[in-house]
């Protein structure tokens, strides 16, 4: 028995997306893949749930086949922080 590549794909799609809804209640994360690799992004409430999915998707995987680009609270604190404060013209 052989397996397409695009099979392989999507049962790894299914499989990181269903422990995803399974592990982490608070996040809200895409799963996506691109050839073998799998692409998180969205958002996680902290740091603890970034390394969930991760190692949820690198379970499935491999972990040199996940890519990170979630954005936690803090990141997101940090951004916001940094645009809140008033835009003083340079002389």
């Amino acid at each position: 028995m052989t397996f397409e590549p695009e099979t392989l794909a999507h049962d790894q799609l299914a499989s990181v997306q269903a422990a995803m809804s399974a592990e982490l209640e608070s996040s809200s994360i895409l799963v996506s893949m691109v050839g073998r690799n799998v692409l998180l992004e969205g958002y996680v409430a902290g740091y603890v749930d970034r390394e969930k999915a991760t190692a949820i998707a690198a379970s499935i995987a491999g972990p040199e086949n996940v890519h990170d680009r979630m954005r936690d609270a803090d990141e997101m604190a940090d951004i916001t922080s940094t645009h809140d404060e008033p835009f003083l013209p340079v002389s």
